[in-house]
């Protein structure tokens, strides 16, 4: 090959790299004495000329069951691969992030900023577990801390998910988890990692029969009462036009009324389904007609966010954000035709504007769905004058 001045200066600047004579024997010779037709390429990278991404880490060997839950083309849409791997004990996953495979952050964003959704951190983390545990279905959340906002600020982000078994007792199972992203320098070097999101993913092992499991579920619920049914005081246009979600994150139904009193403030409201939100291709997948199926039922977590989030508007007049969860469970999957009502209730509010919530979301037969206790809420701004509100108790 003729070229102008140095061919290695020419790779080095297309980002090739040449291989050592002796790497590039080795390689040359223990392909021949393999045999078969394949077709091999000995290279270090191609830079440039790799214009399709072509190459790939090795693929890491998983147990049969595993393999056999993450084939599943509905499931697991946060897992792009599994980068580190250890039996029943750790789980390192890779998800890469971007407005055109997740168009839901297009509805998640402030300012034209694109952020990754606490609750679809959760439903990361359910992910992670379930496939480490794939003899497991997702019982709930503990310990769980929102820390720094996952930022879209470039385009596309990577990020992963660590789980690690922390503990099992009899047929339950707590995995720690973390969503962490890389730190870069402005040449793109890797240098450490950014800690996001932090829970304890309960796991409870599949059976026949789990009603021992439900009862003590049931047992932890919050002490709020069942929110009755009823027509809407407030349609949701009430609750967006002081919210920035957009339609395809926009799981508050309306307002059935104000609940409690001075002292527990709290607001019964209707929560939605994914398949019952203004706009549900929250998937590129799903715009194409593919199923996709999420496991910790991210939308009505999202609903009772939005619903505290109301109350704490009302109480203390200001605009909030999650930041926290002490204890949440999954019951079941409601019906695809249910209506779905929910109820939060204010216990505690705090000079440094954060508030304390439980909620409880519950079908049309009145049977509990999901709950959380603990919600912490930080006040991040004051609401509007015109926009302030009180409810009738």
């Amino acid at each position: 090959m003729a070229t102008r001045g140095s061919i290695e200066a020419v790779f080095a600047a297309a980002g090739i790299e040449t291989l050592a004579v002796e790497d590039g024997v080795a390689i040359f010779v223990d392909e021949a004495l393999r045999g078969g037709k394949r077709r091999v390429l000995g290279c270090g990278s191609l830079g440039l000329m790799d214009r399709f991404a072509s190459f790939r880490d090795a693929p890491l060997k998983l147990p049969p069951a595993m393999a056999a839950t993450i084939a599943d083309p509905a499931r697991f849409p946060f897992v792009d691969k599994v980068v580190a791997f250890e039996e029943g004990e750790h789980l390192v996953t890779q998800s890469t992030l971007s407005t055109e495979i997740h168009p839901f952050l297009l509805d998640h964003a402030i300012e034209g900023v694109p952020y990754h959704p606490g609750v679809m951190a959760l439903e990361m983390f359910a992910q992670s577990s379930l496939l480490m545990k794939p003899d497991a279905c997702l019982a709930g959340f503990e310990e769980v801390v929102f820390g720094l906002p996952v930022k879209l600020m470039k385009g596309p982000m990577t990020v992963r998910v660590a789980a690690t078994v922390e503990r099992t007792e009899g047929d339950m199972t707590w995995v720690r988890c973390k969503l962490v992203s890389d730190l870069m320098n402005s040449k793109g070097d890797v240098f450490g990692e950014r800690d996001h999101h932090e829970a304890l993913v309960r796991l409870v092992e599949k059976q026949e029969d789990l009603r021992p499991f439900l009862v003590h579920e049931v047992d932890g619920l919050p002490s709020i009462g069942t929110p009755p049914s009823g027509e809407l005081i407030q349609q949701p246009s009430f609750i967006y036009d002081r919210y920035f979600h957009g339609p395809r994150f926009q799981s508050h139904g309306g307002v059935l009324r104000g609940s409690g009193d001075a002292d527990v403030p709290g607001i019964d409201g209707v929560a939605l389904m994914r398949h019952q939100l203004p706009a549900t291709d929250q998937f590129s997948l799903e715009a194409d007609g593919e199923v996709v199926l999420l496991e910790a039922l991210p939308m009505l977590i999202e609903a009772g966010f939005q619903n505290a989030g109301l109350v704490a508007m009302e109480t203390l007049g200001y605009s909030s954000l999650p930041v926290g969860i002490a204890w949440s469970t999954v019951l079941r999957v409601p019906e695809a035709d249910e209506r779905l009502r929910l109820r939060s209730v204010q216990r505690e509010q705090h000079d440094d504007g954060s508030t304390v919530h439980d909620v409880l979301v519950v079908g049309e037969d009145d049977a509990p769905v999901l709950a959380l206790k603990g919600l912490r809420l930080k006040a991040m701004g004051n609401v509007e004058e015109h926009q302030r509100f009180l409810m009738d108790r």
